[in-house]
């Protein structure tokens, strides 16, 4: 029998960590981490039997979040269960700017009511996946705002503008004369300041923030200050699987707010290649488990994305039992094909409307278009005894469930 990673994983991450061994929470930070600003300074810091300051910053540029930006969060959840000081920053300052890591273009700058709606759903949607009592809140305006000219020019004095401005986002803009604002440019140091105010020991983030967080650690030596140790998680792929990052943009995110029916079917869709990748983003893999788990995934895929399926759902239930509740309604509508009404979107209709005109009606698809492809290749199907494939102009005789394409089920009733 397979190892259960799911039930491994998730009675791991209800587990307090505190008085855990420096190297070993070392084994279980490095399976998240992209790069190390340095891993022998982190060890040390651990080394030093203290509560660490551990900064986590999120500039509030959009109302809703993804799995994606929920990695570093997972990563600082580890600290947080060692027992561990957690600052946890909304930049609401540094959001009037915009952070221009990665950007090819300026961003549309926030007002202050957009920020402000915007913060309100932040620290409820991140409670899902770490005890937010645990954290600090803080708002990087309480410092920044008063921070005065004399301050920043005293850093300014000592910063290279080579080195704020040599940076590959900034230098394809400016060759496709696109422009880089001055403001872009004091992003990274007005991001050090939070760090000088909090006095951090460690600040993790994505990938994408390391030029930010390197200008952090020279402000902070400007200051006379050690310089933050930094830890940064990979950009974390897309559903689609084709290289391209998690984003509303692509339309290839689980949003945080999703249903678990929605999240596990999301994870089911995955391309293999991508199953390793997000049990290192969501689950606490210790280095030595890292050959096993992926034998285990080589040999049974299919097995493998229902484990992480039910583990995600696990974590967001805060119990097991909703993983594999999950998981067993997933297992009887798409694989023993045992659906019920209870599992269909409901449609009232009256006899003689055609299932092309109900079906829209139901405002499950983007348009006409989309359903009309479904009817031509056949994939809309009325199930009873037997399946019957519908045709477009097929009108509703009796009540009956539908299906449309492989995950849609609709009832409707005459």
């Amino acid at each position: 029998m397979e190892k259960r990673y799911d039930q491994h994983f998730f009675k791991r991450s209800q587990e307090s960590w505190v008085g855990i061994a420096p190297k070993e929470l070392v084994s279980f930070v490095r399976t998240k981490c992209q790069e190390i600003l340095t891993q022998d300074r982190l060890l040390e810091l651990l080394s030093e039997g203290r509560k660490l300051r551990v900064k986590l910053g999120i500039d509030p540029t959009g109302a809703e979040i993804h799995l994606g930006h929920i990695v570093p969060l997972l990563l600082l959840n580890q600290f947080a269960r060692a027992g561990h000081h957690i600052d946890f920053i909304i930049g609401d300052f540094t959001a009037r700017i915009g952070d221009p890591s990665g950007r090819e273009t300026s961003r549309k700058p926030l007002s202050t009511e957009d920020i402000t709606e915007n913060t309100k759903t932040y620290t409820d949607q991140v409670s899902t996946y770490i005890d937010v009592d645990k954290m600090q809140v803080h708002y990087n305006s309480t410092w920044l705002s008063s921070t005065t000219l004399p301050d920043i020019f005293a850093i300014f004095q000592q910063m290279n503008l080579a080195e704020a401005t040599q940076r590959n986002d900034f230098r394809k803009r400016l060759e496709n004369h696109q422009g880089v604002s001055l403001a872009e440019v004091c992003y990274g140091v007005l991001m050090a300041l939070d760090s000088v105010n909090l006095k951090s020991d460690i600040e993790l983030g994505g990938i994408d923030q390391l030029l930010n967080f390197q200008q952090c650690r020279k402000v902070m030596e400007i200051y006379g200050m050690k310089e933050e140790v930094i830890l940064t998680t990979p950009i974390l792929e897309g559903t689609a699987g084709d290289g391209r990052k998690m984003s509303k943009s692509f339309e290839n995110y689980i949003a945080v707010r999703s249903t678990v029916e929605d999240k596990f079917g999301k994870i089911m869709s995955i391309p293999d290649h991508l199953i390793m990748e997000y049990f290192l983003s969501f689950a606490d893999v210790h280095e030595k488990e890292i050959e096993e788990l992926q034998t285990f995934i080589s040999s049974h895929p299919l097995e493998a994305k229902k484990q992480l399926g039910t583990y995600l759902v696990a974590l967001e239930t805060k119990h097991l039992d909703g993983g594999l509740k999950e998981r067993e309604h997933f297992e009887r509508k798409y694989s023993k094909r045992e659906v019920t009404v209870n599992d269909c979107i409901q449609l009232p209709t009256f006899k003689g409307t055609t299932y092309f005109e109900v079906l829209f009606d139901s405002k499950s698809f983007s348009s006409k278009s989309e359903l009309r492809r479904m009817f031509q290749q056949q994939g809309v199907r009325a199930i009873g005894e037997k399946e019957q494939i519908l045709s477009i102009d097929d009108s509703v005789i009796e009540s009956g469930m539908v299906r449309v394409g492989k995950h849609k089920y609709f009832h409707i009733t005459i």
